[in-house]
């Protein structure tokens, strides 16, 4: 990978962030109600507006932090792109840290799903009163 596509990984982390980052906050902001484009849609978090809001309120502090990582690792990455153009860098480090900035992303988002999908089957559950 040269340093342009670097550059373009960068950005394309830092776009994801930016979306998590305004999903979550619509949600809860209640601007975003359960529906069948944009969330956290398992069957469990689509089972009820309740679920949906019990869902996204156990994920929101995990996205928080995916959207902050992808911030971070995509400033990261166009950075490296950019040193990488004067040719101060090896291009194995703008390889390197998008795919793992990618990784880690995914990584966070699939636990902050699961996070949801398992406060979502849990309004589901009679109470243990």
């Amino acid at each position: 990978m040269d340093s342009v596509g670097g550059f373009v990984f960068g950005v394309g982390l830092v776009m994801l962030g930016v979306l998590i980052h305004y999903v979550r906050n619509q949600v809860a902001a209640g601007k975003i109600r359960r529906n069948s484009a944009i969330g956290i849609r398992t069957k469990a978090t689509m089972s009820s507006d309740a679920a949906w809001e019990a869902g996204h309120a156990a994920a929101a502090p995990l996205l928080a932090v995916t959207f902050l990582t992808a911030y971070a690792l995509g400033a990261i990455t166009v950075l490296i792109g950019l040193v990488s153009a004067l040719g101060d860098i090896d291009d194995a480090a703008v390889l390197v840290v998008p795919l793992g900035g990618i990784l880690v992303f995914l990584g966070l988002l699939s636990t902050a799903a699961a996070r949801a999908n398992a406060a979502a089957r849990a309004t589901g559950r009679p109470s243990s009163r």
